[in-house]
């Protein structure tokens, strides 16, 4: 029987992602300010700038929203990136039974080599720490990134789907965690 579970997690705004938003919104208008005048100082073709620069705003914008789809399917576990909720982007792809550690990300010791880290969260680690689904670390050797750290917040179905492929290891060290 295969294992299976799916997960979307929707990242929400910061304060950065809304400074962006309006640095996208304030730059079209003045773009559309300036071609306003451009018209009235006798440049007809200046009306295609209010155009562009409002679709490429609203493009923008859109873009900004971002979510994570994580699946695991018999171990494997794929996280994909999806922008403005129709642009995806496969963003990791992993056998859980190479993790060499998992768990909790406060509780988990992390090793101190460099590694190449992937965040696939919703929200910021400080604030995942105080909410009901807590984020979650894995380090792995992945053939094509090496050494990886990955960061993401699954939930308790994701988690079961999981456990199953870790490795003896890993479930003798998470029997006391849980």
């Amino acid at each position: 029987m295969d294992h299976f579970a799916e997960q979307l997690v929707k990242k929400y705004h910061s304060s950065k992602d809304d400074l962006k938003r309006a640095l996208i919104i304030a730059g079209a208008a003045v773009i559309t300010l300036v071609s306003v005048l451009l018209v009235f100082m006798g440049f007809p073709l200046a009306l295609v700038l209010p155009v562009c620069a409002i679709w490429a705003a609203f493009y923008l914008v859109k873009l900004q929203g971002v979510e994570y789809e994580y699946s695991c399917t018999n171990g494997e576990l794929d996280i994909d990136k999806i922008l403005g909720q129709d642009k995806r982007k496969p963003m990791l792809s992993v056998n859980v039974g190479t993790f060499t550690a998992f768990g909790k990300a406060g509780e988990v010791t992390e090793s101190d080599d460099i590694a190449t880290t992937f965040s696939a969260m919703g929200i910021s680690l400080m604030d995942a720490a105080q909410t009901e689904h807590p984020a979650y670390y894995a380090e792995f050797e992945h053939p094509d990134h090496g050494k990886c750290c990955l960061y993401f917040s699954p939930d308790e179905r994701m988690i079961e789907a999981i456990e199953p492929f870790l490795s003896r290891e890993l479930k003798r060290q998470r029997g006391g965690q849980r």
